[in-house]
């Protein structure tokens, strides 16, 4: 056994250091002050607040007009790819 000024080496063991429930509260804490700040940074600048929706009324008169008679050329004929020939 290690020794050196009457302390042993045991007594340097980390895994069984007592208390370890802290450090999980004190996280837990932690993550919910940063979710208190972050609700109240989105209610400051007006993330809460319902929004206005605009309405928009047009008011134009029902006119039927006719469509054109265009008188279209043929389309062309599609494309067709040569043959490709097989590597030898």
């Amino acid at each position: 056994m290690f020794t050196s000024q009457g302390v042993t080496l045991e007594d340097w063991n980390m895994a069984e250091r007592e208390g370890g429930g802290s450090s999980w509260l004190a996280f837990l804490c932690g993550i919910v002050l940063v979710a208190i700040v972050a609700v109240g940074i989105v209610a400051y600048n007006g993330g809460m607040q319902p929004r206005e929706t605009a309405s928009l009324e047009l008011n134009v008169p029902d006119v039927n007009i006719n469509p054109p008679d265009v008188d279209l050329p043929e389309a062309p004929p599609i494309p067709v790819p040569e043959a490709e020939t097989p590597a030898q």
